[in-house]
């Protein structure tokens, strides 16, 4: 069995470059009487690294708001449900080797793979697991939750139906693993009308039917010779799908056809893409972000990170949030790309997935390397 091997630790024990030194440099004030639109609310660590062991390695679980619960995980601890404005914690689950792929929340039931490699599915409100489905692989995408069926992909390419009440096998379907290295993780997958849409490491995009499993059609998206991943989740907006090929280019798949609408160079990456009135933001995997008119594929803008590489974005009311890799949060004018507002996490800190955004008490919540969970508030 084969797990993604690159975990992009390319950047540890570097200096960070900072090639916005004058924009929040220092927690005690702001330069020029700019406005504050993003300040750190609190820190919670279940288990604090000591300077002995070094960072930590990074985490690719972002947190999973639902009603007042907020969920999150580790490699390092399990999984944790905390009270949200109190950064209290509710209850924890400790697991063997933790857990290392993403969380999917439905109907206030949590679906996760943890570190053992079991495909968990809990009440949320408790914590206590519904049913336990044996995967044998920790690296596993989100689970992607339609109605009375859960369809998630393996790091060992495998995609697999189970279903989502009582954890039952329904079928899968294996694809031969890419030769060498992969990128760490897998892309969930998407439902499209009867069909399932799927990703894997060959950079091959594949359709298949959602209750048998058969395939319907199938293309060959990234053929880069170093990482042919598609491991950013499929984004389904309207009558299209949004596929990320890492290191590679961004496409725009017609939803009923199969077809190429659009594609652009240099725009894919590992991270899912996000989409608000028309525009679509994207993370390459050299360290920009970009924002692409929707129809046409057309950039509009593109911003330079200090250190690459992008953690997952998160759409705000007037801004874009991000993190790198290294130190930094950064905040951006989603109509122009215009650098707002940039904090200091520290150096080594480092992001990897999305923030979770609470719209109603406008705070973010983001897992830092070592299993670190930071609350900020946006003031827009």
């Amino acid at each position: 069995m084969r797990y993604g091997v690159v975990f992009f630790l390319m950047f540890a024990g570097c200096s960070s470059r900072n090639i916005y030194p004058n924009v929040h440099p220092a927690p005690d004030g702001l330069p020029h009487g700019q406005k504050e639109i993003i300040r750190r609310q609190w820190s919670y660590a279940v288990d604090p690294i000591s300077s002995s062991q070094g960072e930590g390695l990074m985490e690719y679980i972002s947190p999973v708001l639902d009603d007042k619960i907020l969920l999150f995980g580790s490699s390092r601890f399990g999984l944790t449900a905390l009270y949200p404005n109190l950064g209290k914690e509710r209850w924890r689950i400790k697991t063997s080797n933790g857990v290392v792929s993403p969380i999917n929340v439905t109907d206030h039931t949590a679906y996760y793979t943890n570190g053992e490699g079991n495909l968990v599915s809990l009440a949320l409100e408790t914590g206590k697991p519904n049913w336990t489905y044996a995967l044998r692989n920790p690296v596993t995408s989100r689970p992607t939750v339609d109605g009375k069926n859960l369809f998630l992909v393996t790091s060992d390419d495998a995609l697999i139906s189970i279903e989502s009440q009582t954890g039952k096998w329904q079928w899968h379907y294996r694809r031969k693993n890419a030769a060498g290295p992969t990128i760490h993780g897998a892309a969930a997958p998407v439902v499209v009308g009867d069909a399932v849409w799927a990703g894997f490491s060959d950079g091959a995009l594949v359709a298949l039917t959602r209750k048998e499993g058969k395939v319907m059609w199938e293309k060959q998206l990234n053929n880069n010779k170093r990482f042919a991943d598609l491991n950013a989740d499929l984004v389904l907006s309207g009558d299209h799908v949004l596929v990320s090929a890492y290191d590679n280019s961004l496409y725009s798949i017609d939803a009923k056809t199969g077809v190429t609408l659009w594609s652009q160079e240099n725009l894919g990456g590992s991270r899912a893409v996000v989409v608000g009135d028309g525009i679509v933001y994207s993370a390459s995997s050299v360290g920009y972000v970009y924002a692409i008119e929707e129809k046409s594929g057309k950039v509009l803008w593109k911003f330079e990170l200090d250190q690459p590489v992008a953690s997952g974005l998160t759409l705000l009311e007037h801004h874009l949030a991000v993190a790198s890799s290294a130190q930094y949060f950064y905040l951006l004018d989603k109509s122009s790309g215009k650098l707002v507002d940039r904090l200091d996490i520290g150096f080594g800190s480092g992001f990897a997935g999305p923030f979770a955004y609470d719209a109603s008490q406008h705070e973010l919540y983001g897992v830092s390397r070592g299993g670190n969970l930071h609350a900020l508030k946006y003031q827009p």
